[in-house]
């Protein structure tokens, strides 16, 4: 099997939206604890950071519905652009994020392996998106 049979942009399209729907669940579920991690610990937490934690999680919910449906309804050399161009939103949002959070003493130490990882999982799945996207550009 080749790689480039291996890295299907729909199957890859589909897994990344299912892995940023479970992220958003995971976040409006456990606001509480995403807010004492990003603040620095429980005592750095006022009442409404786990609800902007809880809306900030909902608010990437409909990036996983887009995804999943690209995945569905888009093929071809469509799908291919459309995987390039899914690990540039990611990382607009992540890069503005961190810099816009930085200043105010958000995300000073690093989260617990268990809410680390299904981001590091969703990061890399998005990367091989655009990888995919990449090797399918000119069609099958």
């Amino acid at each position: 099997m080749e790689i480039k049979e291996i890295l299907d942009p729909k199957n890859l399209m589909i897994a990344t939206g299912v892995m940023v729907i479970i992220m958003s669940i995971l976040g409006m579920t456990n606001g509480d604890e995403w807010a004492a991690v990003g603040w620095g610990g429980e005592e750095n937490v006022l009442a409404h950071d786990a609800s902007y934690e809880e809306m900030w999680a909902l608010h990437l919910m409909p990036l996983g519905v887009m995804a999943i449906g690209t995945g569905i309804f888009v093929s071809g050399k469509e799908l291919a652009k459309m995987s390039m161009l899914s690990p540039l939103v990611i990382v607009i949002i992540f890069a503005g994020m961190g810099a816009i959070t930085g200043d105010s003493g958000y995300g000073g130490d690093a989260p617990p392996i268990d809410m680390l990882a299904p981001a590091l999982i969703t990061f890399l799945l998005t990367l091989t998106l655009g990888v995919a996207g990449y090797m399918h550009k000119d069609g099958e």
